[in-house]
């Protein structure tokens, strides 16, 4: 036993040791830590126009959608020669100078004074740096804002000077410094990167298994994609890479566009016929407006980022409609409320971003990308719940097969009779001596009548109303040649294009002929309806034979037992559901109802 703990002892122990000396190590460890950027205080005063002067703060009511504006003013600090400015530019030209001499101007406005329109590869948001002079707090210093946009970026002249930092020329620095603001967005957008791809697995993975879920997770796998690269591409941290500002700028805003249209995408799937078309409609029209601003931006004519104002304000319309939708669905389907409550929620916020509600410099379109976390939690969840559901079925549909079993051969065998076989056989015999044509076609009936029956012991699958109806002739013709002229038959048949289980009407028309017309005095009639409505189709059985009250029905094991064999399994296979209703004296009327959207449990 010592031995043992010796052994686990060896082990343990210089692990732990490794552990704390490794701790204590970087806990003491009295490197230089890494510099902080330090961060400018400027103020002084802007103008639009040159002649009227406005003071500057940070609370200053300086707008770049007004134009250009120029600003002049002062450092709160001294900066030191060769010392590194940064600042953040979101889609505008700069140019800086110190006691009016020039020291910094970006390429925007470079471009602008050669006359030159702006391209694709100079619009974008991109942290900039300058090799500085020495400055000091009375050294007057100016920038000159452009901004080509006239659009979506309000802030951005104050985003410039408020993130004004000096830091080493090693971008490593502001990074560590922007991390805790990028963090959590980081995190999530490789998230949805990766659960998209995960979905896009799944999609295949239930295509192959033809699941009806395979065409809503191939469109959710490729809206959470589009999202997580949107978020990705948003983030501030990678405005640091100059050579990627085209795909960063058109990246994102092609991962918004494309994201928003597979969200409605995958509305119109969980909306019912009543307003599908309508949300259908919508997603069009939605979908070639995007078109139309992509092509726009291919063709040269302007660039992606001034398409925007367009986009979002019919987007802006769309979303309002599909708000109203799902709310009319919620109302109609309370079963689905709380995945058309999350996607009100989403476009709820791309509204509130459109307007700019928390709107800053750090990220944009921070409500969508909360709202639509929670909603893909809320999607993940239930395809959690539909899986331990799915499996639930799983196990209940293989105990209602072999139920099933049992009833379909319990009510084949309570078919064949020995009764009919006899009564059958000797009406044949008889017909052989008065009518060899009647007899030999009344064989060919009776054996086509057998093999039906036995052949309801093999298959587990539907078959149409025809065969059914068929083999019911069959039984019929048998039937009249027996009671003769005191049997009728009426067939009243206006729809046959529909599938149900074998044997489901033929034990209900022997009923008919067996308890209710053969037990007559006369005789009397039986009468094969059936019809369709806008959701179901319906079978009737009626005779006006002797009838029977409910307690007699109960009484009679046979009868009893075969007809709640089939309501079994009518409700089992297709959702249906038999009604029987009787009179002593009036007759039978047997109803079979047969929806055209079937539930997801039924077995087919």
């Amino acid at each position: 036993m010592n031995n043992k703990y010796i052994k686990t002892a060896v082990i343990i122990i210089p692990i732990l040791m490794a552990a704390i000396c490794l701790t204590l190590a970087v806990r003491n460890d009295n490197q230089a830590s890494m510099p902080i950027p330090m961060s400018l205080t400027f103020t002084g005063e802007y103008s639009y126009d040159g002649d009227n002067w406005y003071p500057y703060n940070k609370d200053s009511d300086m707008s770049a959608l007004d134009g250009d504006v120029t600003v002049k003013g002062h450092f709160d600090v001294d900066i030191s020669e060769g010392a590194i400015l940064n600042f953040y530019c979101n889609h505008i030209g700069v140019s800086m100078y110190v006691n009016e001499e020039q020291v910094y101007m970006d390429a925007p406005t470079e471009i602008r004074n050669y006359g030159i329109d702006l391209m694709p590869s100079m619009c974008g948001k991109r942290w900039a740096q300058i090799l500085c002079p020495e400055i000091t707090e009375e050294d007057e210093v100016e920038f000159r804002f452009i901004n080509y946009h006239k659009y979506g970026n309000k802030e951005a002249y104050k985003e410039l000077l408020t993130t004004c930092l000096i830091a080493p020329l090693d971008k490593t620095v502001l990074e560590t410094y922007l991390k805790p603001y990028i963090n959590p967005f980081e995190i999530i957008g490789t998230g949805l990167l990766i659960v998209g791809i995960m979905l896009l697995g799944s999609s295949v993975y239930a295509a192959v298994l033809k699941s009806r879920m395979a065409n809503h997770l191939i469109k959710t796998g490729i809206m959470t994609l589009f999202v997580g690269g949107y978020t990705v591409l948003d983030m501030m941290m990678v405005y640091f890479t100059d050579e990627l500002l085209v795909m960063r700028t058109y990246g994102a805003q092609l991962c918004l566009m494309l994201g928003v249209y597979f969200l409605g995408l995958n509305i119109c799937d969980i909306i019912t016929e009543k307003y599908k078309k309508t949300a259908e409609m919508v997603m069009g029209a939605s979908g070639i407006i995007d078109l139309l601003v992509i092509a726009v931006a291919i063709s040269g004519k302007a660039l992606l980022y001034d398409t925007r104002m367009v986009w979002e304000r019919s987007q802006c319309i769309v979303s309002l409609i599909l708000i109203a939708l799902c709310f009319l669905e919620l109302k109609k389907e309370k079963k689905k409320g709380t995945e058309l409550i999350t996607y009100i929620l989403i476009h709820i916020a791309i509204l509130l971003d459109f307007i700019g509600v928390g709107y800053h410099m750090y990220y944009s379109g921070i409500c969508f990308k909360v709202a639509f976390v929670v909603m893909l939690l809320v999607i993940l969840f239930q395809g959690v719940k539909q899986v331990v559901m799915d499996h639930q079925a799983s196990i209940k549909n293989k105990k209602m097969k072999a139920e099933l079993e049992n009833s379909r051969i319990t009510v084949m065998l309570s078919q064949i009779q020995p009764h009919f076989l006899y009564n059958s056989l000797t009406s044949v015999m008889d017909l052989c001596d008065r009518n060899p044509k009647q007899a030999k076609a009344a064989i060919a009936d009776f054996a086509d009548y057998l093999r039906g029956n036995l052949s309801s012991l093999k298959t587990e699958n539907l078959i149409s109303f025809g065969t059914e109806l068929e083999h019911i002739e069959k039984y019929l013709r048998l039937e009249k040649l027996r009671f003769e002229d005191e049997l009728e038959v009426v067939y009243d048949i206006q729809a046959r294009d529909f599938m149900l289980p074998a044997l489901s009407v033929q034990p209900l028309v022997e009923n008919a002929v067996k308890h209710g017309v053969g037990q007559k005095i006369g005789g009397g009639t039986v009468t094969i309806h059936t019809t369709e409505t806008e959701n179901e189709y319906i079978i009737c059985v009626t005779d006006d034979g002797v009838g029977f009250t409910e307690g007699e029905y109960a009484d009679d094991g046979g009868t009893h037992v075969g007809i709640e064999n089939i309501k079994k399994r009518l409700d089992m296979m297709i959702n249906a559901r038999l009604e029987m209703e009787s009179k002593k004296g009036i007759g039978t009327k047997a109803c079979i109802f047969i929806p055209k959207r079937r539930d997801e449990t039924c077995i087919s």
